[in-house]
């Protein structure tokens, strides 16, 4: 039997179990994808006690869209390019 997405995702990010936004509704991480406004992710973000290890595991894994440790996909991009 194959492993659910949540529990893959719980053990692929374990650190995420401690993140400020478990349990927030993940539209508002992923409202820049439509033009929509990051403010309130950015906001939950910002006070995050995990937000490094989830800005790392997306850089790493090449998250292209939604907001993760706090950056847009822009934001990330240009981390991309300047560690490159």
């Amino acid at each position: 039997m194959g492993m659910s997405l949540r529990d893959w995702l719980d053990e692929e990010r374990p650190w995420a179990a401690y993140a400020a936004c478990r349990g927030a509704d993940s539209a508002l991480f992923f409202a820049g994808t439509e033009g929509g406004d990051t403010n309130t992710a950015q906001r939950i973000c910002a006070g995050c006690a995990v937000k490094d290890d989830c800005l790392d595991w997306a850089l790493l894994s090449g998250a292209p869209y939604g907001v993760w440790g706090g950056t847009t996909e822009h934001e990330r991009r240009r981390l991309a390019r300047r560690s490159a």
